[in-house]
C-alpha cells in the first residue's frame, strides 16, 4: 500500500536567507519548488472539497505572511500545477490535478 503524503493546510514554513541571491538559489531549487507545489495542490483539493471562497496556501512564519488566493483564481493555480508537473513528468499527479480542473 503506497502511502500519501500529509500536510498541515496551510503549509507553514520559515524562509531564511542572508542575502537576494541566496533566496534567488532557494527558489529556484528543485526541493523548494516541490515543498510549492505539494503545498499549493493539498491546499486547493481541501479548499475545493470544502467549498472555501479563499484558500491559504502557505504561512511563512518568521516573516508573519499568509499567501492566499480567492476562488476565482483556483483554476488559474490548478493549471499553473499542472504545468509544473508535466514539465517533471509525474503523470499521476496530473491526471488528478485535470480531474479537479474538469470539475470547473
Amino acid at each position: 500500500m503506497e502511502k500519501k503524503d500529509t500536510w498541515e493546510i496551510p503549509l507553514k514554513f520559515s524562509l531564511v536567507y542572508d542575502d537576494i541571491e541566496e533566496l534567488n538559489i532557494i527558489k529556484s531549487s528543485d526541493e523548494f519548488l516541490e515543498l510549492i507545489y505539494k503545498g499549493a495542490v493539498a491546499a486547493l483539493k481541501q479548499a475545493l472539497k470544502k467549498n472555501k471562497s479563499e484558500c491559504i496556501l502557505y504561512d511563512i512564519v518568521n516573516l508573519e505572511a499568509k499567501i492566499k488566493i480567492s476562488k476565482n483564481q483556483y483554476e488559474k493555480l490548478l493549471s499553473n500545477c499542472l504545468a509544473y508537473y508535466e514539465k517533471i513528468e509525474d503523470y499521476s499527479t496530473c491526471q488528478e490535478l485535470v480531474e479537479l480542473k474538469n470539475k470547473f
